[in-house]
């Protein structure tokens, strides 16, 4: 039995993590610089009710347990875990999230997090002359 040295939800987050890509911009602002990742779904809440549903101990994991049961997280989360819910933003834009809805906030606020950021991308691409609809780029 491998001891743990960090919280269980960090393994979980490593595994997931695998299958994530950034793009090459920040969805509001288009800037190539400074990029971050921002899950629309808070992982350890998901993880923590995940828990409680399966009647799981989170004080009794350890390592090849976690290993196990990561893997059946994810396949029955990933509809909320996966690329659709999965922003880059620039580092500013992500900060500014943060001030808005907090640096945790809980997952039944997502959908006006989404919200938030589809307007700021159309605000931000009309206060700088362009268009939503005209950018051809990747998303």
């Amino acid at each position: 039995m491998k001891e743990l040295k960090r919280l269980p939800v960090k393994y979980v987050r490593d595994f997931i993590k695998k299958d994530y890509t950034h793009k090459d911009h920040c969805f509001i602002c288009k800037k190539e610089k400074d990029l971050e990742l921002h899950h629309l779904y808070s992982v350890s809440e998901l993880w923590n009710e995940w828990l409680e549903k399966e009647k799981i101990d989170n004080s009794i994991l350890d390592y090849d347990l976690i290993k196990v049961l990561r893997v059946r997280f994810y396949q029955e989360n990933k509809h909320l875990l996966g690329p659709d819910n999965l922003y880059t933003l620039c580092k500013t834009h992500h900060q500014r999230l943060h001030s808005i809805y907090g640096a945790r906030y809980s997952n039944w606020r997502s959908s006006k997090v989404k919200t938030w950021l589809e307007s700021q991308r159309v605000k931000f691409g009309e206060h700088n002359g362009r268009s939503h609809q005209l950018d051809t780029r990747k998303t």
